[in-house]
C-alpha cells in the first residue's frame, strides 16, 4: 500500500508540471493518460533545443524586360530559429514499443525574406506554436544503457499570429492544423529512474495560412509546413 500510494504522489508531481505548461483544454486528455501510471512502464520527459521552421507561403513575381526575357523572384514567409519546450508522458506496452504524447512550444518572429535565403528580410509579426503530437516509439535495443529509437504518429498545431505596430502581418489569430511527425533519438540511461534523451524531430502540417490572407494571391503558393526540432532533455521513468 505505501508503494502505491508513494507511485500515485510522484505522478501527482508530473501531471502538476505539466499542467503550468499545457493548454487547459488538454488537461482532461492528459490526466486520463497519466493516472494509470501506477505501473512502471511510464516515463516523462523534458527538453529544449533550436527549432527550424519550415516556409508558410512563396510569392513568384516574374518580370519581363519586353524582349521575350522573363526573371523569376521568389520571396517566402517563414519564422527565425528559436529554442523552445518539449514535454511528453511516454507509456512503454514492453521494451521495444512505446507511445508518447508530446507537446512542443515555441515563440518566433516572423519575416518575409528572398526564397534563396540572402537578401533583405521584413518584419512580418511573431508566431506562437504548440504542437501536440501522439507517435508510437520503437526502441532499436532496448536493453543497452545507450538506447536508439525511431518514431512517428499524428500531429496537430495550433499557430497563433501576432502583429505589431509596422509590420506586415497577413493574418492575426490562431489556425489549427493536421499533419504527421517522425523522429529518431537516443537515451542514455545512466540510472533505473533517470536519463539524457536527444532527438531530432520533423513535424509536417499544413501552413497555418491562406492565399485569401494576402494581397494579390495569385502570385502565393501555400506549401505543406515542415518544421525541424532538434532537442536535448532529461527523461524520468517514475
Amino acid at each position: 500500500m505505501s508503494s502505491t500510494v508513494e507511485t500515485f504522489a510522484e505522478t501527482g508531481a508530473a501531471v502538476a508540471i505539466l499542467t503550468a505548461i499545457m493548454p487547459k483544454s488538454f488537461l482532461p486528455l492528459l490526466l486520463l493518460l497519466a493516472l494509470p501510471a501506477l505501473a512502471d512502464d511510464w516515463s516523462l520527459g523534458v527538453g529544449t533545443g533550436p527549432f527550424v521552421f519550415g516556409k508558410f507561403a512563396e510569392r513568384t513575381l516574374r518580370a519581363s524586360d519586353g524582349m521575350g526575357n522573363v526573371t523569376l523572384t521568389k520571396t517566402k514567409l517563414s519564422a527565425a530559429t528559436r529554442p523552445g519546450l518539449v514535454v511528453d508522458f511516454e507509456h512503454g506496452f514492453n521494451d521495444r514499443f512505446a507511445v508518447r504524447l508530446q507537446g512542443t512550444f515555441t515563440d518566433a518572429p516572423l519575416s518575409v525574406k528572398p526564397a534563396s535565403g540572402t537578401g533583405v528580410s521584413l518584419d512580418a509579426g511573431h508566431i506562437d506554436v504548440t504542437t501536440l503530437t501522439l507517435p508510437l516509439v520503437i526502441y532499436l535495443n532496448p536493453h543497452g544503457r545507450f538506447r536508439f529509437h525511431i518514431k512517428g504518429g499524428p500531429a496537430y498545431a495550433f499557430y497563433r499570429i501576432k502583429g505589431s505596430p509596422g509590420t506586415a502581418t497577413p493574418f492575426e489569430g490562431t489556425r489549427d492544423r493536421f499533419g504527421g511527425a517522425a523522429a529518431a533519438g537516443v537515451v542514455w540511461w545512466w540510472s533505473n529512474r533517470f536519463a539524457v534523451e536527444g532527438e531530432v524531430i520533423d513535424v509536417v502540417t499544413a501552413s497555418p495560412f491562406e492565399r485569401s490572407d494576402f494581397v494579390g494571391p495569385a502570385s502565393i503558393s501555400i506549401p505543406k509546413t515542415q518544421n525541424g526540432h532538434a532537442t536535448v532533455g532529461l527523461r524520468w521513468k517514475f
